[in-house]
């Protein structure tokens, strides 16, 4: 059966947690149809396996995420599962808490050829107490009930899978989490709700999974960056004098930009001059909500709101005109918050660490130092692009 509605206690039921084990399959659901695997689930999803299988949600248990259970408490590491790992049965993969015999023979009968991970699966946002849940089909959306022989019982079907509260729940901070200069670490939500971007009926699954696709794309990928911003710049001349005016605007964001805590973007621009090879660094700027290793602190928050522009101006007066062109480099640093606190850790607790917790935190270390990427770089020659 297939059902499409509306429920206004619809995503409170389903991420009330701890979400409970999916129990036992019914009897009469095939092997395939019993097995909550991923890979099974690509059978008739193919697409949608695809895209999870490279997306951060496919690596939401990563060692990043496992380092850190012998500096945080139990209580502390516990309370990330609810996101980063919120079935039952994949949370008895990672703590002996949770392989109490109901959960454990839940597992047995719904992962019966075991589990490839523990992160963030189809079953996480489809799959309650056996029951398939998803948007509703976009040929009849209107379309309420369905009939026949179809795989698993066929789907609930509810038009909050592609709203943006549906990601509330782990993409917004409690109002009793931790707050800096009085905001929570995330409060994406609560910023989308505020831009023209919530008013139009734009969602966060128009831009993050366009066409239903399961890649969630971010901070991390060049291309869906750089479709979201416009950078434009002038220079002019006076008496030998140059002024540099920069502007960098948020045209495709619904919320502030970059969101959270963990990235950073860098404005730097150079002057290269005709005698000399390397460029020379004239003026840095970054862009970002800049807070302590130990989340106890906020220094600046220079993020840009959704359609709203970062501005950089200043003066340069060379010694010699011998200015060859002006550079405008433009650098994404996605991991800069981990990147910084997992320095710090390795440096104050490294030699605390058990081998293989040591070894998880620098692997991840070296990942996210490597995720960085220039965005934009745009050039300007003297005099011939300079304003008559």
């Amino acid at each position: 059966m297939f059902v499409s509605c509306s429920d206004s206690n619809f995503l409170q039921s389903h991420w009330k947690y701890p979400i409970p084990e999916q129990g036992v399959p019914p009897s009469h659901f095939s092997s395939l149809e019993k097995n909550l695997n991923p890979t099974s689930c690509a059978t008739c999803h193919q697409n949608q396996f695809q895209n999870w299988k490279k997306s951060f949600h496919a690596k939401s248990i990563s060692s990043g995420f496992l380092w850190q259970k012998e500096i945080l408490t139990q209580e502390e590491y516990s309370s990330c599962f609810q996101c980063h790992s919120p079935l039952a049965e994949t949370k008895s993969e990672l703590d002996s808490k949770y392989q109490t015999k109901e959960i454990l023979n839940s597992k047995a009968h719904n992962f019966s050829t075991g589990l490839e991970s523990p992160s963030i699966l189809c079953a996480s946002c489809h799959i309650r107490n056996q029951i398939r849940f998803g948007p509703p089909p976009r040929d009849n959306p209107k379309k309420e009930i369905t009939t026949g022989n179809l795989p698993h019982n066929g789907y609930v079907a509810k038009i909050e899978f592609e709203s943006s509260e549906f990601c509330r729940s782990c993409h917004e901070s409690k109002e009793t989490g931790v707050k800096l200069n009085g905001k929570r670490l995330m409060e994406v939500y609560s910023e989308w709700k505020k831009t023209t971007f919530a008013k139009d009926g734009i969602q966060c699954q128009n831009c993050h999974m366009p066409d239903r696709e399961h890649s969630w794309k971010g901070i991390h990928d060049k291309t869906f960056v750089q479709n979201s911003l416009l950078p434009t710049w002038t220079i002019t001349e006076n008496k030998g004098k140059y002024r540099i005016q920069a502007e960098l605007k948020s045209i495709g964001i619904g919320h502030a930009f970059p969101t959270y805590i963990v990235p950073k973007i860098y404005l730097r621009f150079y002057v290269v001059l005709k005698d000399k090879p390397n460029p020379i660094l004239l003026e840095e700027s970054v862009i970002g909500r800049i807070v302590n290793a130990n989340l106890t602190e906020e220094y600046l928050d220079t993020r840009i709101q959704a359609q709203k522009t970062h501005l950089v101006r200043f003066d340069f007066e060379p010694k010699e005109n011998q200015i060859q062109k002006f550079l405008w480099e433009i650098e994404v640093n996605p991991d800069e918050q981990y990147v910084r606190s997992f320095e710090e850790q390795l440096k104050n607790k490294g030699n605390q660490l058990s081998n293989l917790s040591r070894k998880l935190l620098e692997e991840s270390l070296y990942e996210k130092r490597n995720s960085r990427y220039t965005l934009f770089t745009l050039s300007s020659k003297v005099p011939v692009s300079l304003p008559q």
